[in-house]
C-alpha cells in the first residue's frame, strides 16, 4: 500500500507540473492566447488535459517511471524526455481534430517549458529522494571471491554499491589462489548460509549477486537460497552478457525465448544517425568556429610545427581514416616516446597496459589545457560531417592498439567510430582498457538516438569536471 501511495504521489506531481506549464504557455504566448487561460480547466479543455494525464500515466509507466527502484538520474531523464515527446505527439491530433479551445501558440508555448523543466524534476527527484528512499532498505553483496574481485575492480564499483545501500559481501565458496576477503573494500559479513539471520538482525532488503565466475547451478542456489529472505534481487551478469545486444523477451510456440536486436543494423536506424551527424556537425563547426580559429592559433605561435596534425586510425570496415586534432605534442614525439620506453619501465609498462601516459613528455605546455578540456578533438567534427566519423560511437583504433582488441576488432568496427563514446562519459582515461571494450560492445550492440543524445549531454558535463582526463 506505501508504494502504491508514492508511485500515485509521483504522477499526481508530474501531472502538476504538466498543468503548471500550460498555465504558463497559455500567459506567454504571444497573440491573444493569454485568453483562455480561465477555460484551460473546464469544458473541451478539460478532457484534452484529462486524455493528456491518461497518456503521461501509461507511456511513463512504460519508460519506468513509477518503479521506486534506483536509476541513474541520466536514465531518468532520458524516459521523462521520451515519454513527454510521444505524449505530446499522441495529444496532437486529437487536438486538432476536436478544435479545442487551447490555442495552438498556447499549447507550443506550455510544451516548451515542459520539455526541459519535467525530465529536469523527474531526474532532480530520482538523484535527491529516490535514491535515498532505494538506500534505507540495506543491501549485501554476495559473489564469489574471484566474482568480487572483478566487481571491485569495475571503474566507480562504489557508486552502484551506494545506490542500493550496500554495506556488507557474502563470500561464497571459492578455489585454490582466489583472493582474500581480507583484499576487498567492504567488510566481510559470513557466507550464504548468513543471509537469513542477517536479514532478520540487519534488517537487509535488497542482495546484488555478482554473477561473474558462477556456474548456472551455482547462480541458481544463491537465488533459491535469497528467495523469503530479502525483497529484491539484483543479478550483475557476467561479461558475456553484459556485451550482448537489446533483448526482448518473447515466446515462440510456446516457449519462452531472448530476441536480441542491433539498433545499428536498421536502414532506417543507420539513416537517422547519419542525419543527426550532418546536422549537429555543421551546427558545431559554425558556432565553435570562433574557437577553433583562437586555438588554432594559440598552437601554431607557441611551438614549431604545423597547428593540425592527422593521425591515421581505422575506421568503419577497417579502412584507413586521418583524424584531424589540434597538435599537442612536440614535433619528434615518436623519438621522445621510443627513448622514454627504452629507459623508463614504470612507463613501458603503462604504456603497454593502455597505450596512454599520464606524466608524458611529449606533450606542449598548450597541448597539455587542450586536452584536459579535450578541445584537441574539435577539428574532428570535420571528420565527422565528410562522414568518416560520427558524432558518438567508439573512439577510432590506432595501428599500435589493433592488435590488443582480438576477437572485438570487427564488431568494434563494425560501426563508424566517434568524436565522443561510452567511455568517454564513464571515466575517460581513468577506464582500464577490458572495460573500454565492455563499453564500446555493449553501445555498438544496444544502440539508440536516445543513447547518442544522453552520451552528447554527459560529455559536455565531463568535459566540465575534466574527469580522467591527461
Amino acid at each position: 500500500m506505501g508504494s502504491l501511495f508514492l508511485r500515485l504521489l509521483l504522477l499526481a506531481g508530474d501531472l502538476a507540473l504538466l498543468a503548471l506549464c500550460l498555465c504558463l504557455g497559455a500567459l506567454v504566448a504571444p497573440g491573444p492566447a493569454a485568453e483562455p487561460l480561465g477555460t484551460l480547466f473546464q469544458g473541451g479543455s478539460l478532457r484534452a488535459l484529462a486524455f493528456a494525464a491518461v497518456l503521461w500515466a501509461v507511456l511513463g509507466w512504460q519508460e519506468r517511471l513509477f518503479r521506486l527502484e534506483v536509476q541513474d538520474p541520466w536514465d531518468t531523464f532520458f524516459a521523462a524526455l521520451r515519454a513527454l515527446v510521444r505524449s505530446a505527439l499522441l495529444l496532437a491530433l486529437p487536438l486538432f481534430l476536436l478544435r479545442l479551445a487551447i490555442l495552438p501558440a498556447a499549447l507550443l508555448a506550455g510544451l516548451g517549458l515542459a520539455l526541459p523543466l519535467l525530465p529536469l524534476y523527474r531526474a532532480l527527484l530520482q538523484a535527491l529522494g529516490l535514491s535515498r528512499l532505494a538506500r534505507l532498505r540495506r543491501a549485501l553483496l554476495v559473489g564469489s571471491p574471484e566474482g568480487l574481485r572483478l566487481f571491485f575492480g569495475l571503474h566507480k564499483w562504489q557508486r552502484t554499491a551506494e545506490a542500493l545501500g550496500t554495506f556488507g559481501v557474502l563470500v561464497l565458496p571459492g578455489r585454490e589462489g582466489d583472493p582474500t576477503p581480507a583484499e576487498f573494500p567492504l567488510p566481510v559479513l559470513g557466507g550464504l548460509d548468513d543471509l537469513p539471520r542477517l536479514a532478520r538482525e540487519l534488517q537487509v532488503s535488497q542482495l546484488l549477486v555478482c554473477a561473474p565466475r558462477l556456474s548456472r547451478d551455482e547462480l541458481s542456489g544463491v537465488l533459491q537460497s535469497a528467495l523469503g529472505h530479502v525483497a529484491q534481487l539484483y543479478v550483475l551478469p557476467d561479461v558475456a552478457v553484459l556485451d550482448i545486444a537489446e533483448v526482448e523477451v518473447g515466446r515462440v510456440g510456446g516457449k519462452a525465448v531472448l530476441l536480441f536486436n542491433q539498433g545499428l543494423r536498421s536502414p532506417f536506424n543507420a539513416l537517422l544517425k547519419r542525419t543527426v551527424d550532418i546536422v549537429g556537425s555543421a551546427c558545431g563547426l559554425i558556432v565553435l568556429s570562433p574557437l577553433l580559429l583562437g586555438v588554432f592559433l594559440a598552437v601554431k605561435f607557441t611551438s614549431p610545427g604545423p597547428a593540425i596534425y592527422r593521425h591515421r586510425r581505422f575506421g568503419v570496415g577497417r579502412r584507413y581514416i586521418f583524424l584531424n586534432k589540434f597538435r599537442t605534442m612536440v614535433t619528434n614525439a615518436d623519438e621522445v616516446l621510443e627513448h622514454l620506453l627504452a629507459t623508463d619501465e614504470d612507463a613501458r609498462r603503462e604504456w603497454q597496459d593502455s597505450c596512454k601516459l599520464k606524466n608524458d613528455p611529449r606533450i606542449t605546455r598548450v597541448g597539455r589545457v587542450l586536452r584536459k578540456f579535450s578541445l584537441d578533438e574539435l577539428p574532428q567534427i570535420a571528420n565527422v560531417l565528410m562522414g568518416d566519423m560520427s558524432l558518438v560511437g567508439p573512439r577510432p583504433i590506432s595501428e599500435v592498439e589493433y592488435d590488443k582488441y582480438t576477437v572485438w576488432q570487427d564488431n568494434r568496427m563494425s560501426v563508424r567510430p566517434g568524436l565522443t563514446g561510452l567511455w568517454q562519459v564513464s571515466g575517460r582515461a581513468d577506464v582500464d582498457f577490458d572495460e573500454r571494450i565492455q563499453l564500446d560492445m555493449y553501445y555498438i550492440r544496444n544502440w539508440t538516438i536516445w543513447l547518442d543524445f544522453r552520451i552528447i549531454l554527459k560529455t559536455l558535463t565531463v568535459l566540465v569536471s575534466k574527469e580522467g582526463a591527461y
